[in-house]
């Protein structure tokens, strides 16, 4: 009777841990998570015990041949490995190196499957914020991966069912929902997927007690338990698919307790404790499972098989949970040790990236003023030159103007001594005309006096010559010009006196003042414009 009720304080004592615990695990979920042997570097028949010798050696050589590859499946084999042997200080060790090396490598199919390894610890010992994040990070790189033909759909569904797993965990029914709809739809293209569509019955039970659906729940959870208990859904397996039943039973025995059917309920977590965890993946699970037949038997008086419950549950919790246990102390602050290697290189990374920042700001900086200069250069370059171009091309212009007004005068002064030659001739020629003129001297006068325009014509050819264009520039000045408002232009150009003007054209010297009034009038000049300088101008 003593000993009764020292179980029964004691029990009594140990109850508020069993409700902390219970809020700790409410929502703990299980699956089949990827093994040791999912990477392909072991075979399925090799030796239990040379396991770890195979998957170290194989790290090694990949080590000195520096295969980041084979280094990190090799280290996710080892985590997979220690985390089935419940050697979760190992696991933590591994698969927090191997996302390392694989965030080093860039390897989008590495950073996937070791986030995913680190996923499932993180969920495993309910770090479900860190879990969230590590799922999500190695769901995007294998839809990246898959969308590249880098992994096999069975890498992606497994990728969707972790994050069912995780939604499931923290009960987001909408997010849930969403990914077993998506993998309803990948379901029919995996090969033997009959365990898996177990599995996705387990995850729509869950959606559909969250919504009330008891029955219907309890429904699809014990076709599922038919099924796995007897078809042998995969062979090669068999033993490992059949430790979901623990996840099975107890879900069925949790949605039994909701509806107070007591017994029932402790018939199916009693049946779920009894099935071996082949991978060691349901051991939280089953401490669950241990508190609520400890609080099951409590309320049926059943003092003693309650507190023996508690124990192993408490058992559990101590050996993976309790961060006063010197070999929990390492995988439990794990996410602080490889965040902050993952800090240092990033803060390594980001410095060479601020050198080479300033380095390519240096180098473009130095580009910039070499191209500034250069182009000061060249412009300088050519206003020099198209200054000294500018100067010949005057140069050349005042030379050849020069040239030209040296050529219009000794066109002038030739001119002017033809003039004064053929006024002489002129007056012998009126002299002859006073005396007796025979055959032969009036065959003399006509020939003077078609001298007159033989004389122009000379004088036009070598002033055309001369003046090239100077007809064309005055004609489009002043379209309405006569050929004899030409020639009086021609010869104000060349600053010729009315006398001079009216004698080469054979006209009076009032027609020469009447051509030059005409001249003024079609060129619309002002009195106060100079004719001569008007024409000079042009």
């Amino acid at each position: 009777m003593n000993n009764l009720r020292y179980n029964f304080l004691k029990f009594k004592i140990l109850i508020p841990l069993i409700i902390l615990n219970l809020c700790n695990f409410k929502h703990l979920q299980a699956q089949q998570f990827k093994s040791c042997f999912s990477e392909g570097l072991i075979q399925v028949n090799t030796d239990v015990d040379s396991l770890k010798i195979v998957l170290n050696t194989k790290f090694q050589k990949a080590t000195k041949k520096k295969d980041t590859i084979i280094m990190v499946k090799s280290l996710i084999s080892l985590s997979a490995l220690a985390r089935k042997q419940q050697n979760y200080d190992a696991a933590f060790e591994n698969s927090g190196e191997a996302m390392f090396l694989a965030e080093e490598s860039k390897n989008i199919v590495l950073i996937a499957k070791s986030n995913e390894e680190v996923g499932v610890l993180n969920y495993l010992f309910k770090q479900d914020t860190n879990a969230g994040i590590n799922f999500k990070k190695a769901h995007l790189n294998y839809k990246l991966a898959y969308s590249k033909n880098l992994v096999e759909l069975d890498d992606l569904y497994k990728s969707y069912t972790n994050l069912m797993l995780y939604y499931q965990r923290i009960v987001e029914v909408d997010s849930l929902k969403m990914y077993i709809d998506s993998c309803e739809f990948l379901l029919p293209k995996l090969k033997n997927n009959n365990f898996q569509n177990i599995q996705l019955n387990e995850k729509k039970a869950f959606a559909l007690k969250k919504e009330g659906y008891i029955k219907e729940s309890i429904q699809l959870l014990n076709d599922a338990v038919f099924q796995l208990e007897n078809k042998i859904v995969n062979p090669s397996k068999k033993d490992v698919d059949k430790s979901f039943l623990i996840i099975l039973y107890s879900r069925l025995g949790r949605l039994h307790k909701d509806i107070d059917n007591i017994e029932l309920a402790k018939k199916y977590f009693k049946t779920a404790i009894s099935i071996k965890d082949i991978n060691g993946e349901n051991a939280f699970y089953l401490s669950f499972v241990y508190q609520q037949l400890a609080l099951l038997s409590k309320n049926t008086g059943e003092i003693e098989k309650g507190f023996n419950y508690l124990y192993k549950a408490k058992k559990i919790n101590d050996s993976f949970l309790n961060p006063r246990n010197e070999n929990t102390q390492s995988f439990l602050t794990f996410k602080n040790k490889y965040k902050e290697q993952l800090q240092k290189k990033t803060k390594e990374l980001n410095a060479r990236n601020l050198e080479l920042a300033k380095k390519t700001e240096e180098a473009l900086r130095f580009k910039i003023i070499l191209f500034v200069t250069l182009a000061i250069i060249v412009i300088l370059f050519l206003l020099v030159r198209g200054k000294m171009l500018y100067t010949i091309h005057k140069k050349k212009q005042i030379d050849s103007k020069e040239l030209l007004n040296h050529k219009n005068k000794e066109l002038t002064v030739n001119m002017l001594q033809l003039i004064e030659r053929e006024e002489v001739i002129k007056e012998l020629s009126d002299l002859i005309k006073k005396s007796k003129m025979d055959h032969s001297t009036k065959n003399l006068l006509k020939s003077i006096e078609n001298r007159s325009d033989s004389l122009w014509e000379s004088f036009n050819k070598r002033f055309s010559t001369q003046n090239e264009d100077f007809y064309n520039r005055l004609q489009k000045k002043v379209p309405n010009l006569s050929s004899a408002d030409l020639k009086v232009c021609a010869l104000i150009k060349l600053n010729f006196s009315g006398k001079e003007m009216a004698y080469l054209l054979g006209i009076s010297l009032g027609s020469v003042h009447v051509a030059r009034h005409r001249l003024r009038k079609k060129m619309n000049l002002n009195r106060d414009v100079n004719l001569t300088t008007f024409i000079n101008s042009i």
